[in-house]
């Protein structure tokens, strides 16, 4: 037999059950604009039955009483969640690229008419005053001049790419501190994610945010474990970043290369030291063969040689011009060889511009198609108005019909002991 206050029961739980879901949709709706909140949903299942005698001899029925409220979880897609970090890492590691050749660009500073290039041209066309008139003071000196233009434009250039890579050096220093900075957070709440249960679903969504931030400045891979807590290693080599509450950090290295193993914006700032050195190198080259060409020599002195440096171990901040000369002559190999250091000056200059495009298609594409994979993971995991607005009118009338079952049943009961009597 039924118990007479089965219908309360029942209608109890379905209001429960109405309620939690009003306030869970109440929760999305007041967080649609919460930067990595994850929409939320009420799960319920049939509550177990009540083995009942029917008319059909020795077999019972069974009749239902209700809703059990299961859990309140978060929506995700795991899956998306990794194409997204892949995705943050590549795109991390080349605009740290993009930005140095950027960099690079404005330090090279061509085509322009304050530029080595010029610098080099207006050296070339003194040295032709000067062989129309051999004897005459001022051109000696305007061809001094145009030489000491050019190694201030040189050196200006050498010290701006000293100071490139010393910033470069730094920034991948902070950034090392920064990615260890998320580790911790992500390591304490871990912790709290334990104690709490692994229904928290606010520290959840603040934990990967963190998980995201640290994708752009590493490769890494993400693993849920049984209790809720995050095992973060890196995709590279697995090495462990996070167990649980336990941290182990990373360690900035400053060798070519070093920071390969660690993918995202630290493998791209590493790659970008390499680049500024390799560009700087090769200016060093230049600057080295074009003052060969125009006479240079270890020592001053009243000797023809325009340009006081060692050739044999060049160094760019130790060249000067030589004042003292004061028989200067154009070398007769200056024209073809000037001429073949200037080609290797318009070959890293166009190298640059090749460079520099490649890195903005890249990032581009990676943006694009970062983008798209976001837009597939907000198509799962964010929140529509509409559709929890459609929500909160269907939780609504549920809720109304669970109040309306308890009303009739307390009528029911009412008339069963208050008026059966009478």
């Amino acid at each position: 037999m039924v118990s007479s206050f089965h219908g309360l029961e029942l209608g109890k739980r379905g209001l429960s059950v109405g309620q939690a879901s009003i306030a869970t949709t109440g929760q999305n709706i007041a967080n649609v604009n919460t930067k990595g909140y994850s929409r939320q949903q009420v799960n319920s299942s049939a509550s177990p039955s009540l083995d009942v005698w029917t008319g059909q001899g020795a077999n019972t029925g069974q009749l239902g009483t209700g809703v059990n409220l299961d859990s309140i979880t978060r929506v995700r897609d795991r899956f998306l969640d990794q194409q997204f970090r892949d995705h943050s890492e590549t795109l991390g590691q080349w605009q740290a690229k993009q930005t140095t050749l950027d960099r690079l660009e404005t330090i090279v500073n061509e085509p322009s008419d304050s530029g080595l290039n010029s610098a080099m041209d207006l050296l070339n066309s003194a040295w032709q005053d000067l062989a129309n008139e051999p004897d005459s003071l001022s051109a000696q000196a305007v061809v001094k001049e145009r030489a000491q233009s050019f190694i201030e434009v040189a050196q200006s250039m050498n010290k701006s790419l000293d100071s490139l890579k010393s910033e470069l050096t730094q920034e991948s220093q902070a950034t090392a501190e920064e990615a260890n900075g998320y580790l911790k957070q992500i390591a304490e709440l871990n912790k709290s994610i334990v104690r709490d249960g692994s229904q928290s679903n606010d520290l959840k969504d603040k934990r990967d945010v963190l998980v995201e931030e640290l994708s752009t400045l590493m490769s890494i891979k993400v693993d849920e474990k049984s209790n809720g807590s995050y095992s973060i290693s890196l995709s590279s080599n697995n090495q462990q970043l996070v167990s649980g509450e336990e941290v182990f950090e990373v360690d900035h290295k400053t060798g070519t290369g070093e920071n390969k193993v660690y993918g995202g914006k630290l493998a791209g700032l590493s790659e970008s030291i390499d680049i500024a050195k390799s560009y700087q190198d090769n200016l060093e080259n230049v600057v080295g063969d074009f003052a060969a060409a125009n006479s240079m020599s270890a020592t001053g002195g009243k000797d023809q040689a325009l340009f006081i440096g060692n050739a044999a171990d060049f160094n760019l901040y130790e060249v000067k011009v030589n004042y003292e000369a004061s028989l200067l002559k154009q070398p007769a190999a200056t024209e073809k060889t000037s001429e073949a250091a200037q080609s290797d000056f318009r070959k890293l200059v166009s190298q640059l511009g090749a460079q520099s495009q490649a890195a903005i298609h890249s990032v581009t594409n990676h943006g694009a198609t970062l983008q798209a994979t976001e837009n597939r993971r907000q198509s799962v995991t964010g929140v529509s108005l509409d559709e929890e607005m459609a929500n909160l009118i269907k939780y609504q009338h549920s809720y109304n019909a669970a109040a309306r079952l308890v009303s009739m049943t307390d009528q029911m009961l009412d008339t069963i002991i208050n008026r059966m009597g009478n």
